[in-house]
């Protein structure tokens, strides 16, 4: 039951929302039925432009791989994470370490990828809201939800800040981590029987001291020579991800919504998405934006309408993007190995008709 607990706390969510809220719903569909055909561009082009960010992001992350790799990679992980009740996450990861292998990254450049990609965001996530609400502080007095997130958000980057810059630049943490990863694979070696002996040398052949000491310095190295790309790529997905709620708000005719506003709303929902322990918040950053869009002074109708817009570019397009682009890419795999175990066929047999001949 634990396993489907988060998708059916969204499902309850969705229903409970359609059955007490159905003329919204009938409204909205009305006021969709009106957009122009020509608005599907601009949405289309924030869809592809927040795409686009996200896989500049993980590139700038992992040195080796190209623009196209790096989107391929990065959604197919996001739609394992947003598709997947539980443990989603952590397919996800699996994907991007299956693919970073295929393409030649060694063990220390995947790692300092996994690690960039998963702490920079948390900086900018809990970075934005103090920057956009820095001038409301100034000029008049915030409201609790942005007083907390302005609190907690300085309290998070501060502990970040010190905590990496000890770990990076001293070797002792990496090196109990090393430790821990030692004692569990003698733990492992111990439970895992005899008969199965490809495992047992696969864990054997793990160096969890050398390893987290060889990530260290891979770290620190990709952030001397790429962190200000990184940072500038962690920006980008930013602006990208409110681009989306902009050109939401626009195409679904919101009114009274200033951008100041929206950049509010979006700096919040971006937190309530990181606490959530649902893959991709799904229903709680609905529930969330709307009450949000609804403080900024915009109708219900404008906040459901504008959210759905904006989850359906940020939530749902890449279930499908990243899922197409994944069996896009096992499909070219398994062709690749055909054509490889063919031409080795091939080969085998032109070297038996040479053989007779010459005999």
């Amino acid at each position: 039951m634990r396993r489907f607990l988060p998708s059916l706390l969204a499902v309850a969510i969705v229903v409970v929302f359609s059955v007490f809220q159905r003329e919204l719903l009938g409204d909205i569909f009305q006021r969709l039925r009106g957009v122009h055909p020509l608005e599907v561009v601009p949405l289309t082009l924030a869809g592809i432009g927040m795409i686009v960010a996200r896989g500049f992001f993980l590139k700038s992350c992992s040195p080796g791989i190209s623009l196209r790799q790096s989107i391929t990679a990065d959604q197919s992980a996001l739609a394992a994470g947003y598709g997947i009740a539980l443990g989603g996450g952590a397919v996800g990861t699996g994907l991007r370490i299956h693919m970073f292998t295929r393409w030649g990254m060694s063990s220390q450049v995947i790692g300092a990828s996994i690690v960039a990609t998963a702490v920079v965001p948390s900086f900018t996530t809990w970075g934005l809201p103090i920057v956009v609400l820095t001038p409301t502080a100034i000029t008049s007095s915030l409201e609790d939800i942005q007083f907390i997130a302005m609190s907690v958000g300085g309290f998070v980057i501060a502990i970040s800040v010190v905590f990496w810059w000890f770990a990076l630049m001293r070797p002792s943490l990496f090196t109990v981590v090393g430790r821990i990863g030692l004692r569990l694979q003698r733990v492992f070696l111990r439970r895992v029987p005899a008969r199965f002996w490809r495992s047992r040398k696969l864990i054997e052949k793990t160096q969890p001291d050398y390893f987290t000491n060889e990530l260290r310095l891979s770290l620190r190295s990709l952030l001397k020579s790429r962190g200000h790309l990184i940072l500038l790529a962690s920006l980008s997905t930013l602006l990208a991800g409110f681009t989306c709620l902009l050109v939401s708000a626009h195409v679904f005719g919101t009114q009274g919504l200033t951008v100041y506003e929206a950049l509010i709303a979006f700096s919040l929902v971006r937190v309530l998405i990181a606490l959530s322990p649902i893959p991709g918040a799904a229903g709680i950053a609905e529930l969330g934006l709307i009450a949000l869009l609804e403080r900024a002074g915009v109708s219900l109708l404008d906040a459901t309408g504008t959210t759905l817009l904006y989850r359906f570019l940020t939530w749902f397009v890449p279930i499908v993007v990243g899922t197409g682009l994944w069996w896009r890419y096992s499909h070219r795999r398994q062709e690749a190995s055909h054509g490889q175990i063919h031409n080795n066929n091939q080969q085998l047999e032109d070297t038996g008709r040479g053989v007779s001949v010459h005999g």
